[in-house]
C-alpha cells in the first residue's frame, strides 16, 4: 500500500492569472518532513472538432514555454466552477470560431500529476458550423485541417509533441470516432 503524506502546513507562494502554486510541508514515510510545490489549475478541455469528411481541426500557435510553434489539438481552460463540456463548447467557439452540435465526451486524465491537480477532458465534437473567431488579445492561432492518418503519422515521427493532443488523437482514433 502506498504511504499516504499528511499535509503539516500549507501556503499560497505565488497566484497569476493561470494557475498558482501552494508550498505544502508534508511528513515522509521515513518520519521526516520535505516540501512539495504543488501547481494548483482549474483544468480544461480539448476538443476533436471532426468535420463532415473526417477531417480534424489543429491548431498552430507560438508557445513561449518552449519557444518554438506548437501543432496542437482546440483547447481551453476552465473557467472557475465551469462544467468541461460548457469549457469544450466555449473554447470552440472562441478559438476556432466552430459552433459544434455534437459534443461527447471522451476520455479524462491528468496530465502531470506529480506536481499538479490539472485535470484535463478530451471531447469529440460533430456538426459544426462555421462562425467568427473570439481570439483573446494576446492570442494568434492558425487552424489548419488534417486527415486522420496524416496526424497519426505525425504523432508516430514524433513532429506532434504536445501530449493531449496525442492523447486526443490517438485515443479518437483507437475508439474509432476518427
Amino acid at each position: 500500500m502506498a504511504y499516504e503524506e499528511k499535509t503539516l502546513s500549507s501556503q499560497i507562494v505565488y497566484e497569476g492569472p493561470v494557475f498558482r502554486v501552494r508550498k505544502h510541508i508534508v511528513n515522509t514515510v521515513d518520519g521526516g518532513e520535505s516540501v512539495r510545490d504543488i501547481v494548483e489549475h482549474s483544468g480544461g478541455a480539448i476538443m476533436v472538432a471532426v468535420s463532415p469528411d473526417g477531417k480534424v481541426l489543429m491548431e498552430k500557435q507560438y508557445r513561449k514555454s518552449l519557444e518554438c510553434e506548437m501543432l496542437e489539438l482546440p483547447a481551453g481552460k476552465a473557467d472557475p466552477g465551469e462544467n468541461p463540456e460548457t469549457t469544450a463548447s466555449r473554447e470552440l467557439a472562441e478559438e476556432t470560431g466552430y459552433i459544434a452540435g455534437d459534443v461527447r465526451h471522451l476520455v479524462s486524465f491528468y496530465p502531470t500529476c506529480g506536481y499538479s491537480n490539472e485535470y484535463l477532458h478530451i471531447y469529440i465534437c460533430r456538426d459544426l458550423t462555421a462562425g467568427e473567431k473570439h481570439l483573446d488579445r494576446d492570442e494568434c492561432i492558425d487552424l489548419k485541417w488534417f486527415e486522420a492518418d496524416e496526424l497519426v503519422d505525425l504523432i508516430m515521427k514524433g513532429e506532434i509533441k504536445d501530449s493531449k493532443t496525442i492523447i486526443g488523437i490517438l485515443f479518437a482514433r483507437q475508439s474509432g470516432e476518427i
